[in-house]
C-alpha cells in the first residue's frame, strides 16, 4: 500500500493561478486581489534578542493561537558582493489551541468518469459515506460528482439533516464519462458560498484521470486562487497512477490546500478523515507572511508556499494553520552584501485571524539581520547549523525535480547525473556538518539513483514512485 498524505499541504512545486514565472529568478508573481478585511489588531514585536536592531538573525514571531520565527540561517556574509542568503520562517499552531471544535463546511467534489468505474467508485462513495458519519451535526456538507460535466448531488446541507437520506444516493452514484475537472471545482465552490461566516470552508476535489475540459491550467488556477484568498482552501487527491500530477499539484497549491497520491480508492477514507479534523481544528485562518527584502535582494526561490513580489516585499500566502501543525516557508535569496560591519536586514510581519472569535490579527517581528564580515570562518561561526542544513536540503531536493523530470521523459543519463550531482552536494555538506536533515535528503536521493536504474518511468511502478515521490517531496518542502 502506498499511501501519501501530508500533514501539511505542500505548495512549493505548483505555482498560483494567475502568476507569471520569471524565468531568471524563478519567483512567482501573483495577481490575486486582495479580500477586504477588518483593521486587524497590532500584536507588538517580539525579538528573539534584545540585539536585532544592532544585527540579530532571528526574531521571534508570537501572537495569539501562532508562534514561531523568522532566521537567516547564517548571521553572518561574506563582504563585498553578491552572496546567496538562505533563510526560514516557522509558524506553529497552538496545540490545545481550539477553544471549541470549528464548525466545518465542506464540500467534496467526485471524479465519476468511466475511469474511476469498478473497485475505485465503490471505494470513493464508502468514503464519502464514512466522512457524513464523522461530521458533527452542525457541520455542512455538500456532494458534487463530474464526469464531462458536474452536477449538484447534494447542495450544502447540515449533516443533521442528511445523515438518513445522503448514504443511498451517495452509493447509487455510477462511473461513466469524461473528466471535467473545473466544472466540477466551480460548482463545489458555489455550494460553499453558502456556507456560515463562522465556517471552516474546505473543498476536497479528488480524481483518476487527466482533465478533458479544454481549460487552460492557469485559467482554472486563477479561480481556485481568487477562493483561497476568500477563505475556501482546496485540497486535491489522486487516485492510482494516471491522473495529471501538475494539474493535481497546482490545485492544491493554488487553493492553499493538502495534496496526496493514493495507489488506490481505498486510501480515501482516511484522507477525507484527515481533511475533517485539520479543518474542525484549525486555529488561524488566512495566514499570510510579509518579508520585506534586505536592499537590492533578489527571491531566486520559495520552497513551501506559493511566493508573489509587491516592490521589495515578498508576499506568502500559507492558508490555515491546525493546532499542532508546524510549517515553515524556505527563501533562497541573492544579496548585495557591503563593508564589513553592515548589515543586510529583513522586515517581517505575519497577518491572519483567529477562527475562534473572527478577529483579524498583525504579528510585527521586528527586523532580522545578516552582518558583513571579512573572513569565511566568521560566516561559519555564525551558522545556525541545522536550519542551515533544513533549508540547503530542501532546496537541494527541489533541484532533484528535474532529475525525476528528465527520467519521466526517458532521459535516463542525465537524470542519473544530475542525482550524482546534487547527491555529491548533499554529501559534502553533511561531511561537513553532520545533521538529520542531510541524512534524510540522501536516502532519497539514493532512491532515486536505485529507481532510475532499474525501473522504466513509464511503467506502473515507476509511475508510481515518481508520483509518490512528489508527494514526500513536496510534504517536507513545507512542514518542520
Amino acid at each position: 500500500m502506498n499511501l501519501q498524505i501530508p500533514k501539511r499541504r505542500r505548495r512549493a512545486w505548483g505555482l498560483a493561478a494567475a502568476a507569471v514565472a520569471l524565468a531568471t529568478g524563478g519567483i512567482v508573481l501573483s495577481t490575486t486581489p486582495e479580500p477586504a478585511s477588518a483593521v486587524p489588531a497590532l500584536v507588538a514585536p517580539t525579538v528573539a534578542s534584545p540585539t536585532t536592531a544592532s544585527g540579530a538573525p532571528r526574531v521571534a514571531l508570537q501572537g495569539p493561537r501562532v508562534d514561531g520565527f523568522f532566521a537567516f540561517t547564517e548571521g553572518a556574509a561574506l563582504e563585498g558582493g553578491v552572496r546567496a542568503l538562505y533563510a526560514e520562517l516557522r509558524l506553529t499552531g497552538e496545540q490545545g489551541g481550539v477553544a471549541r471544535r470549528a464548525p466545518v463546511s465542506l464540500a467534496v467534489v467526485l471524479d465519476h468518469s468511466g475511469s474511476m468505474n469498478g473497485d475505485k467508485i465503490v471505494q470513493a462513495r464508502e468514503a464519502v459515506v464514512s466522512l457524513l458519519a464523522r461530521m458533527h451535526d452542525d457541520d455542512r456538507l455538500a456532494v458534487i460528482v463530474y464526469d464531462h460535466e458536474a452536477q449538484v448531488l447534494q447542495p450544502l446541507a447540515s449533516v443533521r439533516e442528511l445523515r438518513e437520506t445522503l448514504p443511498a444516493r451517495v452509493r447509487a452514484v455510477t462511473a461513466d464519462g469524461g473528466t471535467n475537472i473545473p466544472a466540477g471545482l466551480d460548482l463545489g465552490a458555489r455550494a460553499l458560498a453558502a456556507a456560515p461566516s463562522d465556517h471552516v470552508r474546505r473543498l476536497v476535489l479528488v480524481s483518476d484521470g487527466q482533465d478533458g475540459s479544454g481549460e487552460a491550467l492557469p485559467s482554472i488556477a486563477t479561480r481556485v486562487a481568487s477562493r483561497a484568498s476568500e477563505r475556501v482552501t482546496t485540497s486535491s487527491l489522486g487516485i492510482g497512477v494516471d491522473y495529471d500530477e501538475r494539474f493535481l499539484g497546482t490545485v492544491a497549491d493554488s487553493g492553499r490546500g493538502n495534496y496526496a497520491f493514493l495507489s488506490d480508492g481505498a486510501q480515501l477514507d482516511p484522507f477525507l478523515r484527515q481533511e475533517l479534523e485539520q479543518a474542525s481544528s484549525t486555529v488561524a485562518d488566512d495566514v499570510v507572511a510579509e518579508i520585506d527584502l534586505p536592499a537590492g535582494a533578489m527571491l531566486r526561490h520559495a520552497h513551501g508556499a506559493v511566493a508573489s513580489i509587491e516592490g521589495t516585499r515578498v508576499r506568502l500566502p500559507l492558508g490555515t494553520l491546525f493546532a499542532g501543525e508546524r510549517r515553515k516557508v524556505v527563501l533562497e535569496l541573492a544579496a548585495p552584501i557591503g563593508a564589513s560591519g553592515s548589515l543586510a536586514s529583513s522586515a517581517v510581519r505575519v497577518r491572519y485571524v483567529t477562527v475562534e472569535d473572527g478577529t483579524a490579527r498583525a504579528i510585527d517581528g521586528g527586523v532580522a539581520s545578516v552582518r558583513a564580515v571579512a573572513s569565511a570562518s566568521e560566516v561559519e561561526a555564525s551558522r545556525d547549523v541545522e536550519l542551515h542544513a533544513d533549508a540547503l536540503a530542501t532546496a537541494i531536493d527541489a533541484q532533484q525535480v528535474a532529475a525525476i523530470t528528465a527520467w519521466q521523459e526517458g532521459r535516463r543519463d542525465e537524470a542519473l547525473r544530475m542525482t550524482d550531482t546534487n547527491l555529491a552536494e548533499l554529501q559534502r555538506a553533511n561531511a561537513a556538518a553532520p545533521s538529520p536533515a542531510y541524512a534524510a535528503r540522501i536516502d532519497a536521493l539514493r532512491r532515486d539513483r536505485s529507481s532510475f536504474e532499474q525501473t522504466e518511468a513509464a511503467s506502473g511502478a515507476g509511475r508510481s514512485y515518481s508520483l509518490s515521490r512528489g508527494a514526500a517531496r513536496r510534504a517536507s518542502a513545507e512542514a518542520f
